[in-house]
């Protein structure tokens, strides 16, 4: 009975320092311009290959961005908008902020980078609206 209790508390000791470990998380960093500009504000998404972890967000400022990231080979989502004087399409009414980006650059994106364990992580996406 004794070692049955010891191979039982060892291996619940094993899972908690197994599932207590925080992943590794690498800096990645980068440009995005649209139409040969800098997006000015805007959001890009790095989303792993395996559906079971979650996707690793960061800010763009003034066309650079920075953000930690799991290694890997990742789906990258960029979304950008920008203020309408008087509503979307002209409409009239209140300014009302409008994705610019078209949708091959987030919700169809297929725009991929790699996340390395060595090495700098640098990724630039020069985005065209043609």
């Amino acid at each position: 009975m004794k070692s049955l209790l010891g191979i039982a508390g060892l291996t619940v000791v094993v899972l908690f320092c197994g599932c207590s470990q925080d992943p590794k998380l690498y800096p990645v960093s980068g440009t995005v311009t649209f139409d040969g500009a800098p997006v000015a504000d805007g959001d890009i998404l790095f989303v792993p290959v395996d559906p079971a972890l979650g996707p690793e967000p960061g800010k763009i400022k003034d066309g650079k961005y920075t953000l930690t990231a799991r290694e890997g080979k990742k789906r990258v989502e960029i979304r950008a908008s920008k203020v309408l004087p008087g509503g979307a399409k002209g409409a009239g009414g209140e300014p009302v902020a409008e994705e610019f980006l078209p949708r091959k650059f987030n919700e169809d994106s297929t725009l991929s980078t790699e996340v390395n364990s060595k090495g700098v992580n640098k990724a630039d996406f020069t985005l065209t609206g043609k």
